[in-house]
């Protein structure tokens, strides 16, 4: 009989554990997640409690500002749903693609309906004293003072575990 006890005590022990194990381990809770480059480790992330979100930056060669604006697809891409920009010059569109309008009002360049899936885009965290701002759910997040300054980072949305959420930094918090 004691026997029968303690091999039901360790198979109830053993089923917690995995149970625990899963709980800890398997990714459930979308962040938005800047991933270093040359560590492949989580930097900075972002709790998903909107599904859009923008980028607002200062031009490095115009001094001016541009927003892109992004929605997340049901399957976790990226999608470029808008451009605005203040100067043609070089490395902004002139133009809209297929399917896209190109607008100006009050001396700006709007490009809208866009639709550009990305599954991630990289991001050089430059170093200058220019503008970088993830636009979240009425929250301007400075990623200058987020992310190193010369290094290059990943950004996507993926589902993180309770262990993966104790790497990086919730900047949204």
């Amino acid at each position: 009989m004691h026997n029968k006890s303690i091999r039901k005590i360790l198979l109830i022990t053993a089923v917690l554990i995995l149970i625990c194990s899963a709980i800890f381990f398997i990714p459930y809770e979308k962040h938005f997640v800047f991933i270093d480059s040359e560590t492949s480790e989580i930097a900075v992330r972002i709790p998903v409690i909107e599904d859009r979100f923008k980028i607002r930056y200062t031009h490095s060669i115009h001094l001016s500002e541009v927003f892109e604006s992004y929605r997340l697809s049901r399957d976790g891409q990226l999608v470029l749903t808008e451009l605005e920009y203040e100067d043609f010059n070089i490395g902004m569109p002139s133009n809209a693609g297929e399917g896209e309008r190109f607008v100006e009002k009050d001396g700006k360049y709007f490009i809208k309906d866009m639709k550009r899936e990305l599954p991630e885009f990289r991001l050089l965290i430059g170093d200058v004293d220019a503008e970088l701002v993830f636009l979240f759910a009425g929250k301007e997040l400075d990623l200058k003072k987020s992310l190193e300054r010369g290094k290059i980072y990943t950004f996507r949305a993926q589902r993180l575990s309770i262990y993966q959420q104790l790497e990086g930094v919730n900047i949204y918090e």
